[in-house]
């Protein structure tokens, strides 16, 4: 299986609550962006689990115009940035176990890099920028390897 984790775009600082915090215009950019890269690069995606705090569900509206066919949106409670890796790994799987072979995961900071440490210790926990993905496959055995971090400060450069 290949899975995609991002970070979503920028965000504005202020909200009424951290769930409402809005996608900045940059944020926006940002994450069209990340998806051109991607999509540029022949990714394609079986299934998307999205945070449902607003800048996350915001930055996948900015990514899927990029990713027409994916139609298995799922919005999952516990996405959040004090979310369950051990929780996220399980629904990683049980995805796994159902056939999906591309995911794609919209979330937040700490929860994304949590998520790549608990399904590849080896490369500890990365910190991701703003529409930053990592990508790691995972096996039908189990075992995960991280094979890139890439950011939009390093696709621009290029």
């Amino acid at each position: 299986m290949q899975i995609y984790i991002m970070r979503h775009g920028q965000a504005e600082m202020m909200a009424c609550s951290d769930a409402e915090r809005a996608l900045t215009s940059v944020g926006r950019t940002e994450s069209e962006k990340m998806a051109a890269y991607l999509a540029a690069g022949g990714i394609t995606f079986d299934a998307v689990m999205v945070s449902p705090y607003l800048r996350a569900l915001q930055t996948w509206d900015s990514v899927c115009p990029f990713f027409p066919e994916v139609d298995n949106v799922q919005v999952i409670k516990f996405l959040t940035p004090s979310g369950s890796a051990r929780k996220s790994v399980n629904e990683i799987l049980a995805l796994q176990a159902s056939g999906v072979k591309k995911l794609l995961i919209v979330s937040h900071l700490p929860l994304v890099g949590y998520i790549v440490g608990e399904l590849t210790p080896a490369a500890g926990v990365p910190a991701f920028a703003t529409s930053t993905v990592g990508h790691v496959e995972l096996d039908e055995s189990g075992f995960a390897c991280l094979h890139s971090l890439t950011s939009v400060a390093q696709i621009s450069a290029a």
